[in-house]
C-alpha cells in the first residue's frame, strides 16, 4: 500500500526529492578526507554537524508527529506507531516508544512545537519533558507548555532536565499525590535463593526510604584505600557487605556504632512555606535523589532536624559556619549545595569525589569563606596546584576555571 502512495503521491517538490539530497549531501560528508585538518577546523565541522543534526532530529519527530496523527500505522495492521517503527525503522524498541511520545507531545502543544521548529529548543529539551510525562502529567502540561518551552529556550539541556523533575515534583502535589500514591502500592522487595546458596533479588523504594537505605549502607562502608591489602571493593561490593553487616547486628540486638547518617533536603523558603516560586527558582531537592514533592518534604520533616542555610536569589549562599584553616563541615555542605559539583567546564563530578579548594590559598593570606572556597574534583584540584590553571571568581558570583593560553 505504501508503494502505491510513494508512486501517487511523490514528495519532491520543483527542486527534487529532499531526502535524496540529504542523502547525496551525507555520502560526501562522509567521503571527506580530514586527516591533514588541524584540531579547531575538526571542532568547528564536528560542532556544525551536531546542529545540523539536531534539526534533521526536530524534523523527524515533527514528520512522525504527523504521521501518527494520520493513524498510518493502522495501514499495515500494527498493534501500535512504536511497533511498526521498530519493525519498519532502524530503530530499538525503548527508541520507537520516545520517539512517538514526543511527536504527540510536539502535536498537542502548540507552544513546545513551535519553539522546537524555530530552533529555541533542542530535542534534548523536549526528551527532558517526554522523560517525565506520564498519563497523569499529561493534562497539567497544556497549562504550563508557555513556561516550560520558554525556561528551555533560557537553561542548558542538563539544567532543564533538572527544572522538569522539579515540575514533575510539583505536578504531583497536584494531583494530589495520586501517581504517588499508585508507585508505593508497586514497592516490593524480592529475594530468593539459588541453588547454590546465594540470595538474588530486586527491589523498589520510595525517596525518604530509599535514600535512608543507601545513606545507611555507604555510612557502614566507606571507601576502602586504594591500597588495601585484598583490593579496593566497588560500590556495589561495599553495599553488599554493609547490607549483611547491619542484618548480623539486627540479629544479635545491636546496633551500628558511629555517628548515625544524614538525609538532606534542600528547600527555598517560599516552597516550604506552600507558595513555590517560578520553576527554575523553586528548590525541594533530596540530596543523591533530586526533586521530590512537597508532600514527601512534610514526611522528611516529621522527624529532622534543621541546619539553617541562608540564601538570596538563585541560592546566592550568605551566611553558614565559621573562618578556619579548612572548611568546616557546615562550609563543605553550604559549597557543595552551590556549585553542585566540579565547576571545570564539563566536568560533574558530584561533590563526594571533589575536594573543597581556597582560591587565594590561605598560606597567601586567603581566608576561609564562602567566597574563597569552590568544589573540585582530585583531578582539577591537582592541575590547578600544580599547573598554570587557575579559579576566579566572576562580577556575578559565579567561578570559572582558566588556562592563559587557552581560556575558559
Amino acid at each position: 500500500m505504501f508503494d502505491v502512495l510513494d508512486r501517487v503521491e511523490s514528495p519532491a517538490g520543483a527542486g527534487g526529492d529532499p531526502l535524496e539530497q540529504l542523502r547525496n549531501a551525507i555520502e560526501a560528508f562522509a567521503s571527506e578526507t580530514r586527516s591533514a585538518w588541524q584540531a579547531p577546523t575538526l571542532s568547528d565541522r564536528l560542532v556544525e554537524a551536531l546542529e545540523l543534526s539536531e534539526r534533521l532530529d526536530a524534523a523527524v519527530i515533527a514528520l512522525t508527529a504527523q504521521w501518527n496523527r494520520k493513524r498510518a500505522w493502522e495501514a499495515d495492521a500494527a498493534l501500535s506507531p512504536a511497533s511498526w517503527l521498530e519493525h519498519r525503522a532502524p530503530v530499538s524498541t525503548r527508541d520507537a516508544r520516545s520517539l512517538v511520545k514526543a511527536a504527540r507531545i510536539v502535536d498537542t502543544h502548540m507552544p513546545v512545537a513551535d519553539a522546537l521548529d524555530d530552533g529555541t529548543i533542542t530535542t534534548g529539551h523536549l526528551g527532558a519533558i517526554e522523560r517525565v510525562m506520564s498519563s497523569g502529567r499529561e493534562p497539567l502540561l497544556a497549562d504550563h507548555a508557555d513556561v516550560l518551552a520558554e525556561q528551555a529556550g533560557r537553561l542548558s539541556i542538563r539544567d532543564f532536565t533538572t527544572a522538569m523533575r522539579r515540575w514533575a515534583a510539583l505536578a504531583d502535589d497536584e494531583l494530589a499525590t495520586e501517581e504517588f500514591a499508585v508507585k508505593w502500592e508497586r514497592r516490593h522487595l524480592h529475594a530468593s535463593v539459588t541453588m547454590d546458596g546465594w540470595v538474588v533479588g530486586d527491589f523498589s523504594l520510595d525517596p525518604v526510604a530509599g535514600q535512608s537505605f543507601l545513606n545507611s549502607l555507604d555510612h557502614l562502608a566507606p571507601p576502602d584505600p586504594i591500597d588495601a591489602p585484598d583490593g579496593a571493593r566497588s560500590l556495589s561490593q561495599r553495599r553488599a557487605d554493609a547490607l549483611a553487616d547491619l542484618s548480623t547486628s539486627y540479629l544479635n540486638g545491636g546496633r551500628p556504632g558511629g555517628n548515625p547518617p544524614n538525609v538532606d533536603v534542600l528547600v527555598d523558603v517560599a516552597t516550604l512555606n506552600g507558595d513555590p516560586p517560578g520553576l527554575a527558582q523553586s528548590r525541594c531537592d533530596l540530596d543523591g535523589v533530586g526533586a521530590v514533592s512537597r508532600a514527601t518534604l512534610e514526611q522528611i520533616c516529621c522527624s529532622a532536624t534543621i541546619t539553617r542555610i541562608v540564601t538570596a536569589g538563585e541560592s546566592i549562599i550568605l551566611d553558614v559556619g565559621r573562618k578556619e584553616r579548612t572548611a568546616t563541615p557546615a562550609q563543605r555542605r553550604a559549597v557543595a549545595r552551590r556549585d553542585k559539583h566540579c565547576i571545570a567546564p564539563s566536568c560533574r563530578r558530584s561533590p563526594r569525589w571533589c575536594d573543597v579548594h581556597h582560591i587565594i590559598p590561605w598560606d597567601d593570606f586567603g581566608e576561609t569563606n564562602l567566597d574563597n572556597l569552590v568544589l573540585l574534583c582530585r583531578r582539577h584540584h591537582t592541575l590547578v596546584h600544580n599547573t598554570k590553571w587557575t579559579v576566579t571568581r566572576t562580577d556575578a558570583g559565579t567561578f570559572t576555571l582558566t588556562h592563559p593560553a587557552r581560556g575558559p
